[in-house]
């Protein structure tokens, strides 16, 4: 079924802050997102220290397409589309690990680490030798890294990475350049399912700091902050990055504490380190479509899509590479005790986005009530002093979610040719 763009466009609303709900449940819309926001962005797909040695390879997904990312001889890291070129059968159903090759476990083609078809069974008196193997390797998908961060990209026309993140590079570089070494993600990862859109998780990372007092009322110091109290900014990019970004103005101290040692420790590093006002800010962002992290939690995470009402969110613990192993510890117990599933705020973001997902799904009238998008709808983006690209002049508002929508909208309309964004419009004269 071909999607109407005037309907596309009636649906999202984004200058005026409306969106059709029907476009986080509706199955047209998300076959054609597969293809025009999945197919063409730079997806995250795994970091430095996941894939350290020849041969390491990691398993994920590109929308709902399976990939593996593979380390090379010569140090280089590569992705391949994980479907045998035979039959459209996994090669690799390992989550991650080492391996010389891949054979596929159905009629045993083999594949080198580098993607190549290096032998296939019955060559001789099957195929009778006729078979080019050179012509039947694994499907490569375009890689490229920004500082131990390795994106992939289905689209040969899409912008190089760096002009991609354009400015939200900064924002990222708060919290990957805190420290000397980087940062490393710590073994493993929380995977977990949610009968919902992974729109309504990205978005919410992008821009929404204005749920926490309410939805986490349970699991704040203080659920009861005023907006205006809380001194921040929010920063969109034409690309559908989005961040909400606050002072820390130094950290909690608690007594015989070596996390809290650890981050007192840090944070006079980076003031040493960055000759901005980087190193006083913490922020949870968005990298659209759906690469999203907590800098103050230490997370990061991935929302996968698996359908129009179902997406896994991957979870990640993140600390810095010369932390002590006792800090790590703490730092990864502290990730999957508040944004796990069973975490004391994750749990109740799941249960919202599901419960949303369920009303949807089920009801009639639901789909018919258009979401409203207006906080901040009328404060102009501009400049703040020490940030980088466009920001509001406060902490609380929609303005990154209603740039979010405008990108998307931009992907789901766009003809053959990349989609370059223009620049941000001025928001003022909408009241």
């Amino acid at each position: 079924m071909t999607i109407d763009h005037n309907e596309l466009t009636d649906m999202v609303d984004w200058e005026n802050g409306l969106i059709d709900p029907r476009i986080f449940i509706d199955e047209d819309i998300y076959r054609l997102e597969l293809e025009k926001v999945f197919g063409r962005n730079w997806l995250f797909l795994a970091h430095d220290s996941m894939i350290q040695k020849p041969g390491d390879f990691y398993s994920t997904y590109m929308g709902p397409d399976p990939v593996v990312v593979v380390r090379q001889r010569d140090g280089s890291v590569r992705a391949f589309l994980n479907v045998c070129r035979h039959r459209g059968m996994r090669v690799c159903r390992a989550e991650e690990g080492n391996a010389k090759v891949f054979m596929c476990p159905y009629h045993g083609w083999t594949y080198g680490t580098d993607g190549a078809l290096v032998s296939i069974p019955h060559e001789t008196d099957g195929y009778l030798n006729r078979l080019d193997l050179s012509k039947n390797g694994l499907v490569t998908v375009r890689v490229e890294e920004y500082k131990g961060f390795y994106f992939g990209n289905f689209d040969a026309a899409a912008p190089s990475l760096i002009d991609f993140l354009g400015d939200m590079a900064w924002y990222l570089d708060s919290w990957v350049d805190h420290a000397d070494g980087g940062i490393e993600f710590l073994p493993g990862s929380i995977k977990w399912t949610i009968n919902g859109n992974w729109k309504t998780a990205a978005e919410q990372f992008a821009g929404d700091a204005y749920h926490a007092g309410v939805s986490h009322a349970s699991s704040q110091l203080n659920p009861d902050v005023d907006a205006e109290d809380v001194k921040g900014w929010q920063f969109s990019s034409p690309y559908g990055h989005g961040a909400g970004v606050s002072l820390e103005e130094g950290v909690v101290r608690l007594k015989d504490d070596p996390l809290t040692d650890y981050n007192v420790a840090r944070l006079a590093g980076a003031r040493q380190r960055f000759d901005d006002m980087r190193s006083e800010i913490g922020m949870h962002f968005t990298v659209f479509p759906n690469f999203s992290g907590l800098g103050g939690a230490g997370t990061l995470g991935v929302w996968h899509p698996k359908g129009p009402n179902k997406f896994e969110i991957w979870r990640y613990a993140v600390v810095e590479k010369n932390a002590p192993e006792e800090v790590k510890k703490l730092v990864q117990r502290h990730s999957s005790f508040t944004e796990g599933p069973a975490g004391t705020i994750e749990m109740d973001d799941g249960e919202n986005w599901d419960m949303i997902g369920s009303l949807l799904q089920d009801g009639f009238q639901a789909r018919r009530v258009k979401w409203n998008y207006q906080m901040g709808l009328g404060e102009p983006l501009g400049s703040n002093d020490g940030l980088r690209g466009d920001t509001t002049q406060r902490f609380f508002g929609e303005i990154p979610q209603r740039i979010f929508y405008r990108r998307w909208l931009e992907l789901m309309t766009a003809g053959d040719e990349w989609p370059i964004p223009g620049p941000l419009p001025s928001l003022d004269a909408k009241k």
